[in-house]
């Protein structure tokens, strides 16, 4: 295996990794020619979220590992290190990157099937030892619980073997495969490991219910949310994030605390290009915002604003290389200080 590095050499204290992966995603849409080389996956959105509520002034301190093949496209590599992130790129000289196929069933953006096309290299904790990753203060897992379970105390250990004795911010999507009723207690088992554990409204539905909802029910999700928040968490005073795409997003921590916001772009926006890594994004902004500001409604408010700028495109937005530092054309200050006085009025 071979390392492409990237910020490294400043030697720059890391605040934020993910453990998902980089994909790089075919698209195809009806009546189009398909869209090769797309960057995509958990690791790639959820990175993006926290890199827009960073600023340019404290880039090097997201972090983002990919493990790649040999053919990882130069385009996503350059992509990503316009971010001017710390970005390391582990090839891996006898495996291809992980790619997928991502397919609409119609131009509206809404149904779509994926499928990986060729073995995925998902990223484990020994995969961050040696590096300053292992240091990061907050770590992001897409991950079935089993995965969480082992996982979260393999990556505890790493931290001591080098000495580092302070516990990390623990974030947990879980893999929507497992989001099962006769998977729910382990579920309750491994949410006392983390800090935060987000599924989408679909993904904690699947865990008590039978059938998929046919009408979104927001006080079924509060109940569903609140019996896991009474387990998440080492003191049980962890936090659940119920993504719910154009409904917004429901944040519960125990009885106390209940936040629901509403997405920045409304349902039905003209803006809203294809929706695809948006509850990623959310949960980059979302630890951003936790570690800055400590509060529970303004870190969901930041990973709100994370979570509109993926959704204005396929793929990555764009960062423009000026002092303002525009993404999409926006100050993200500026669209973070708008979606505030929206949700405090």
């Amino acid at each position: 295996m071979t390392a492409w590095l990237s910020g490294k050499e400043l030697n720059t204290s890391v605040e934020f990794v993910s453990l998902g992966m980089v994909v790089i995603d075919e698209i195809r849409l009806p009546s189009r020619p398909p869209i090769i080389d797309v960057a995509g996956g958990s690791g790639s959105f959820s990175t993006l979220g926290y890199r827009l509520l960073t600023g340019r002034s404290q880039s090097r301190r997201v972090g983002c590992l990919v493990r790649a093949g040999t053919d990882f496209p130069e385009q996503v590599k350059n992509q990503l290190s316009e971010w001017q992130l710390t970005l390391e790129i582990q090839i891996l000289q006898h495996s291809g990157s992980t790619r997928g196929l991502l397919v609409y069933e119609d131009s509206t953006f809404g149904p779509k099937n994926f499928h990986y096309t060729t073995p995925p290299l998902k990223t484990r904790p020994e995969d961050v030892a040696n590096s300053l990753f292992l240091n990061a203060r907050a770590f992001h897992f897409l991950a079935t619980p089993q995965e969480v379970l082992s996982q979260v105390h393999e990556l505890i250990a790493l931290r001591a073997n080098y000495g580092i004795k302070t516990l990390p911010f623990i974030l947990w999507e879980p893999f929507p495969a497992a989001c099962t009723i006769k998977d729910r207690p382990l579920f309750l088992e491994a949410c006392s490991f983390v800090d935060v554990f987000s599924p989408n409204h679909l993904e904690i539905s699947a865990m008590f219910e039978e059938q998929k909802p046919e009408t979104f029910r927001p006080e079924a999700l509060e109940k569903y949310a609140l019996e896991i928040s009474r387990v998440t968490g080492a003191n049980q005073d962890g936090v659940v994030i119920v993504r719910a795409g154009e409904h917004g997003s429901l944040t519960i921590q125990g009885m106390s605390t209940k936040v629901w916001l509403p997405p920045f772009y409304l349902d039905g926006s003209k803006e809203v290009v294809d929706p695809t890594g948006a509850g990623n994004a959310f949960l980059g902004g979302y630890t951003a915002g936790w570690l800055k500001e400590g509060d529970m409604k303004e870190a969901s408010i930041y990973g709100a604003v994370a979570a509109s700028f993926a959704v204005e495109q396929i793929g990555l937005p764009t960062l423009h290389p000026d002092e303002l530092e525009l993404w999409n054309g926006v100050r993200v200050q500026d669209r973070l200080a708008l979606y505030k006085a929206r949700v405090d009025t």
